[in-house]
C-alpha cells in the first residue's frame, strides 16, 4: 500500500509536479510556490488571483485555481490552463498587470513567448487582450516542446457530469379546466370541481 494515493494527493501533487516542470522549463524557475485550488467558476478553465491567501506568520500567497468540471479535457488543454494562469503570476511579480483581469499586451508578450497563443474566441484571429481572454497551443512553441519531454503524465479526477433527474409526475392528480374561463386546478380523476369565479363544472383531462 506504499503506492497508494488518495484522491487529493494525486491531484495536488500532480499540479505541484506540473508547476514545478513548467517553471523550470519556461520561466527559468523564478515562479514563487502558490496555492492551488479546485474551483467551479462558471465560463472559466482557470484564474489566476493575487495575493488570496494568508499564512498565520503573515506571509501572502497567490492563488491558482483550476476548474475541476473542465479537467475532463486532454491533459494539454489542462496543462496550457496552468501555464496560462503561471503566466499571470510572472506578470504579477516582475511586470505590470491591469486591474481588474484585463488582459494587457504585456502580458499577451509573455503568453506568445512560452508558446501560447492568446485569443479572446477561442480560435485564430481572435484578439488577444480583454477582460476574458483564453488561448490557443502553438504546436511548434515551447510549451508543446516541454510538454513533450513531461509525458507520459496526467491528473486524473474531475467533476463528474450531473444527470438533473426528471420530477416524477403524480399520477394520482390530474389537471381540470374550466370550460369558461380556462381556469385550471389539479384532483384527482372523478373529482367534481366548481370553478369559483364562473360557477361551472371543472372538466378532468381523459374525460
Amino acid at each position: 500500500m506504499s503506492d497508494y494515493k488518495t484522491p487529493s494527493t494525486e491531484t495536488y501533487t500532480g499540479l505541484e509536479q506540473a508547476f514545478d516542470f513548467f517553471n523550470e522549463a519556461l520561466f527559468e524557475n523564478r515562479l514563487p510556490p502558490v496555492m492551488f485550488t479546485l474551483t467551479r467558476r462558471r465560463g472559466a478553465h482557470g484564474y489566476f488571483h493575487a495575493e488570496q491567501f494568508a499564512h498565520r506568520d503573515g506571509d501572502k500567497t497567490h492563488e491558482i485555481a483550476l476548474n475541476p468540471n473542465t479537467m475532463d479535457r486532454d491533459i494539454a488543454s489542462v496543462l496550457s490552463t496552468l501555464v496560462h494562469e503561471m503566466t499571470h503570476l510572472e506578470q504579477e511579480e516582475f511586470g505590470k498587470p491591469s486591474k481588474g483581469g484585463h488582459h494587457n499586451q504585456a502580458w499577451a508578450e509573455l503568453m506568445l513567448r512560452v508558446g501560447l497563443t492568446p485569443t479572446d474566441t477561442g480560435s485564430e484571429g481572435g484578439k488577444m487582450t480583454g477582460r476574458k481572454v483564453t488561448h490557443m497551443i502553438d504546436p511548434d512553441g515551447p510549451f508543446a516542446a516541454a510538454l513533450a519531454d513531461l509525458m507520459p503524465f496526467d491528473i486524473p479526477y474531475f467533476t463528474q457530469p450531473v444527470q438533473a433527474a426528471e420530477k416524477a409526475k403524480d399520477k394520482s392528480k390530474v389537471k381540470h379546466s374550466c370550460p369558461t374561463c380556462d381556469a385550471k386546478a389539479w384532483a384527482k380523476a372523478g373529482s367534481r370541481l366548481v370553478c369559483g369565479d364562473c360557477d361551472e363544472a371543472m372538466i378532468g383531462e381523459g374525460v
